[in-house]
């Protein structure tokens, strides 16, 4: 058992490499700004606009010691997911830390639905972040130990465990990611990676700007009521969460999907 422990060591990220998948805004850059500032030594960050990519890249590394590097591309195909595992490889011979949070919202009446949209929803949200990881497994497990695991967190939404028939690719789609959770943890557990799952309610992103960027707006003071926190949740909330699970503090994690909603599935 460790004797003299240091918060500043227990929740340290110091010199990991990660990636970021949808890091240039939302959610994603919350996680990368977190790891940053916990220490990473390196922070890749993905998105599919080259401009808009490289310029929260320059913003974050402009922020820390440790840098942040934007890489373009679209992780809705696996070509996309083969790119981009070869950019990776070409500057590191292993990683820390995965985060597959590119995704897409999509939503509508189930009449209207196109087989389009089903298809799309799935491959970024499901599919992409399976072979993404299939694709930088042997990099995860190369720096790896019992001791001090990599780690691949995916993101799932408060959606996928509620019956909302207006978001039914969406909701089916993450659904499926917390259900994959537990299996890929256990067939990667003794090639030690740990493998868990953030499942956010509503926080401040540009998916959810309709809803919260008018503060006076009563849809939007109603909602704050129902959320038992009785506020969305921001960068410090799920920074934090991907931090704890990435650093000593949160090794012992695996298969566990950690719900981040301020308690709204206690009304729900």
């Amino acid at each position: 058992m460790a004797s003299g422990l240091k918060t500043e060591d227990l929740y340290s990220m110091r010199g990991k490499i990660c990636i970021v998948t949808g890091g240039s805004s939302g959610l994603g850059s919350y996680m990368a700004h977190g790891f940053l500032a916990a220490g990473a030594a390196r922070v890749y960050i993905t998105a599919r606009s080259q401009d808009t990519v490289q310029a929260k890249a320059s913003e974050l590394a402009d922020l820390f010691d440790g840098d942040c590097v934007g890489v373009a591309g679209d992780l809705s195909t696996l070509d996309g997911v083969d790119i981009l595992s070869r950019t990776i490889r070409e500057k590191e011979d292993h990683i820390d830390v995965l985060v597959n949070n590119a995704g897409l919202g999509t939503g509508g009446l189930f009449e209207r639905m196109t087989v389009e949209d089903w298809d799309r929803t799935m491959d970024l949200n499901l599919r992409s972040p399976v072979f993404l990881t299939q694709a930088l497994h042997d990099l995860l497990k190369n720096n790896a130990t019992h001791e001090d695991p990599a780690r691949v967190i995916f993101i799932s939404s408060a959606a996928a465990s509620e019956v909302h028939v207006h978001v039914m690719a969406y909701s089916s789609s993450k659904n499926a990611l917390e259900h994959l959770t537990p299996q890929l943890a256990l067939a990667l557990c003794d090639d030690n990676i740990r493998v868990n799952t953030i499942s956010p309610g509503r926080f401040y992103s540009e998916m959810t700007r309709g809803s919260w960027e008018d503060p006076e707006a009563e849809s939007f003071k109603q909602e704050l009521r129902r959320i038992p926190a009785h506020r969305y949740g921001g960068l410090e909330d799920i920074a934090g969460v991907a931090v704890m699970l990435c650093c000593r503090a949160g090794s012992y994690f695996t298969g566990k999907v950690l719900n981040l909603d301020g308690g709204h599935r206690l009304r729900h």
